[in-house]
């Protein structure tokens, strides 16, 4: 899928000169373990023995499909960096590692908990439906997960900004332009934006009050306006930059 992908030299991705050209082992173990990652997923999926089952299973595609695109989103993420920057270094090596495995021990707690918030709050709570009872949690039991997600989530988004944060530091080596330090700069403050509200959701979860997993948990959804807003706000610094550079 990379190879199919790659672009030729010069080529810009969201502004940034494509630099990474060629497929290196450490995307093509990227690749593997992302695929060992979504493979749990459907393994944890058992296929349905009769009628009533199929449609349990129909019921909790749902849950399945939002754990799957935000694999697809960071494996997207993580495509693009590397050609942006086309960056192998010991460092790099290092943090992509870490991401690996944070992805690989996050998948369950992240399948675990959707399945929670749209099988049993959106679907049964809000809607109705007669969803099968797979999942079981003690009373007090969810603001432990909800923290474990939390935690998981925004250590993910952290590695990215580490990696941006390297190729930042490297920006004499890959000759980058006033425009892509800002761009790479706000790639990092966009990351950390993303990791930080899913750690202040922590807090509310713990408030005595039973409406507390409902408010941490929608809190989450503050992730995106805040990471758009962030981001409207640095466009008129990039376009400037980018019109300097063009002129």
């Amino acid at each position: 899928m990379r190879k199919h992908m790659l672009t030729h030299e010069n080529e810009e991705m969201q502004g940034i000169r494509v630099r990474g050209l060629e497929v290196t082992r450490l995307e093509g173990l990227t690749d593997a373990m992302f695929g060992f990652a979504i493979t749990l997923l459907i393994v944890s999926l058992e296929p349905p023995t009769d009628f009533g089952q199929l449609v349990n299973l129909v019921l909790s595609f749902p849950a399945f499909a939002i754990t799957f695109l935000l694999m697809l989103f960071i494996w997207y993420w993580h495509y693009r960096f590397f050609r942006q920057y086309g960056l192998n270094s010991g460092k790099v090596m290092w943090v992509n590692g870490i991401l690996l495995f944070l992805v690989l021990l996050f998948v369950y707690p992240l399948k675990f908990i959707a399945t929670i918030v749209v099988d049993y709050v959106i679907l049964e709570g809000w809607f109705g439906f007669d969803m099968p009872t797979e999942l079981t949690m003690g009373p007090g039991q969810y603001p432990v997960l909800h923290t474990l997600y939390a935690v998981g989530f925004a250590a993910v988004f952290l590695c990215f900004a580490w990696l941006y944060k390297l190729a930042l530091n490297a920006k004499h080596e890959l000759k980058l332009t006033p425009y892509e330090m800002l761009s790479t700069q706000t790639h990092i403050n966009i990351y950390l934006i993303v990791a930080a509200v899913p750690l202040a959701t922590i807090g509310l979860v713990w408030m005595p009050t039973p409406w507390a997993p409902t408010i941490a948990g929608f809190s989450n959804c503050l992730i995106w306006p805040a990471a758009v807003i962030y981001g409207r706000r640095m466009q008129p610094q990039l376009a400037a930059l980018r019109k300097a550079e063009t002129a």
